[in-house]
């Protein structure tokens, strides 16, 4: 398994670092402070041609489905707006507010590029 970043859970670029007298694992973007935005990665994926969309997939809470967490391939996405984006696969549409995105990862790498936890979301869901 791949090293992941201790405050995004990303597995690209990943390097241990002595932060506040204690080693962690930090991506680069944690360790220069910057912290990509769910809209900004999606967009990023769709606009750089060097990205196979089929490649990655996004998995969600999802208030419709059992279980509450869907998987579904990036390019099932129809829209990317402010706060949420649209999808259409298998017969389900439906708008997804960036807030319930649990982790966007690339399939073929196996790069996690960002991961919200589902400790979150299982403490969230049973409340």
């Amino acid at each position: 398994m791949k090293n992941q970043c201790e405050k995004c859970g990303s597995t690209l670029n990943v390097e241990e670092v002595n932060e506040k007298g204690r080693s962690i694992l930090l991506c680069r973007d944690c360790r220069e402070g910057k912290r990509i935005t769910i809209r900004d990665l999606l967009n990023a994926i769709r606009w750089d041609k060097r990205h196979d969309l089929d490649s990655y997939s996004i998995i969600f809470i999802h208030r419709t489905d059992e279980g509450n967490i869907k998987e579904i391939p990036y390019s099932s996405i129809t829209e990317i707006a402010g706060g949420f984006f649209t999808y259409s696969y298998m017969g389900d549409e439906a708008i997804i507010p960036f807030h319930r995105v649990i982790q966007i990862k690339n399939n073929k790498t196996g790069d996690i590029l960002i991961d919200r936890g589902l400790n979150r979301v299982k403490k969230k869901i049973t409340k």
